[in-house]
């Protein structure tokens, strides 16, 4: 069975997303530890700025305790039971979920495409620790895939909005005019990659990129021409910025209160913006509550989203038709490959009643005393089952068997008669 725990920006608040949330660096560790859990066969985990999820497929009826009791133990933080901070989905649901984000239809800003590198990397990270089976594999290929026809194939492929435009919008309207502001970004991944793009539109040029491998911070420099600074010299720099962008995996705060109080007292004065997309945080919450300091992390920006909903209604039902026709394809697909297992044994076991029974026969061969040992030693089994659990009158196993060998249909009335009647007889004696 396929289940997925699902902490993400529709049914949690970031105060309660990042205690769960997982890292470059424990990752592995994490992957290594869930996949020891009673009844869990594979396994993979998702975690980005505003989704926590774990995928496992397992053989156990109820997996959800397992889940979580990995969750709270990893992070030593206890999850509650709670409908409005987590999920679990299951079976075709889980399949479903998985593709809608893979495919930007759950994605907080409707068709960003920066969840799709972000499926490639767990999904790598993954297969290195071996938790990947073929269940798991055939599911996150399929999301791909999926992701990719939805983006071609629906109007949700036109979305141009990102984090990153975003970031742009809501400094302009804390600075008219962003070409002689200077911005400070917190982190070398993804999102700061396109901040850094949208603030060149703008005309934007005084870009300082902090991290704390400072080859990382040269590297990103030098290719998007930027500054680079060391991750734990910003105080230098902060009473100068103007925007302070964060998106660390970062345990800690990297910039506090009682450090932001310090730096007022040589701003003059002057606004300072931060945007936090950082799980855990990056930035003490409680500098909102300083004066000149605009602080904004993701629970922020996901209630001043407002795009026209009745164009994204439009996008997501384009989108549904297509995942819900991906369900379909990954649903037939495990379910051939359930067959695999019962197939192979079923023609080893006929095989081997025919090899047994032509093997011991000596001499010359009655063909037809032959075929009649062979058939009646194959249906031993079968016909035993069937006297012994059906009511023949309402036969699920009859019908199934009819179905199976496509067995004429009047013939099947006239045994389940013969049989009903013997029956009858038997129950006499």
């Amino acid at each position: 069975m396929l289940s997925v725990l699902t902490i993400n920006h529709n049914n949690s608040e970031i105060s309660f997303l990042e205690n769960f949330a997982f890292n470059k660096d424990n990752l592995h560790l994490a992957l290594q530890e869930l996949i020891e859990r009673e009844g869990i066969e594979e396994c993979f985990i998702l975690s980005t700025c505003n989704r926590v999820e774990i995928y496992v497929y397992s053989d156990m009826d109820n997996i959800e305790p397992e889940i979580i009791g990995f969750v709270s133990n990893f992070h030593k933080f206890k999850m509650e039971k709670s409908p409005t901070t987590y999920q679990f989905m299951h079976d075709k649901d889980a399949v479903y979920h998985l593709f809608k984000v893979s495919s930007g239809s759950d994605s907080m800003i409707l068709g960003e495409p920066q969840i799709v590198n972000q499926i490639k990397e767990s999904y790598k990270v993954a297969s290195s620790v071996g938790t990947i089976g073929a269940y798991l594999h055939k599911l996150i290929h399929l999301s791909l895939h999926t992701a990719k026809k939805v983006r071609s194939e629906s109007s949700i492929g036109n979305k141009r909005d990102s984090i990153g435009s975003l970031v742009v919008k809501l400094s302009k309207k804390i600075f008219e005019k962003l070409q002689d502001r200077s911005v400070l970004i917190l982190g070398t991944g993804e999102m700061s990659q396109l901040l850094v793009s949208h603030l060149k539109m703008e005309g934007v040029s005084n870009i300082f990129v902090a991290s704390r491998d400072v080859k990382n911070a040269i590297t990103f420099s030098d290719r998007n021409s930027c500054k680079p600074v060391i991750l734990d010299n910003i105080d230098k720099y902060l009473p100068e910025v103007d925007i302070v962008f964060s998106s660390t995996g970062s345990q800690n705060f990297l910039v506090t209160k009682e450090l932001m109080e310090k730096i007022l007292q040589l701003r003059k004065e002057q606004n300072i913006f931060f945007i936090d997309i950082a799980v855990p945080r990056d930035i003490d919450p409680r500098i909102g509550t300083l004066d000149k300091c605009f602080l904004y992390d993701l629970d922020d920006l996901k209630s001043i989203i407002n795009d026209d909903s009745v164009q994204n209604s439009k996008s997501l039902e384009e989108a549904s038709r297509i995942i819900k026709d991906s369900v379909d394809l990954y649903t037939y697909w495990k379910n051939t490959n359930d067959s695999k297992d019962i197939i192979k044994a079923l023609r080893e076991y006929v095989y081997k009643i025919v090899d047994s029974e032509i093997s011991g026969s000596k001499g010359d061969i009655d063909v037809e005393f032959l075929s009649r040992r062979i058939s009646n030693k194959i249906l031993h089994v079968p016909i035993n089952n069937i006297k012994a659990e059906s009511n023949l009158q309402e036969s699920l196993y009859l019908k199934i068997l009819s179905d199976v060998f496509d067995l004429n249909k009047n013939e099947i009335k006239q045994n389940i008669f013969e049989l009903n009647n013997e029956k009858r007889y038997k129950n006499r004696d």
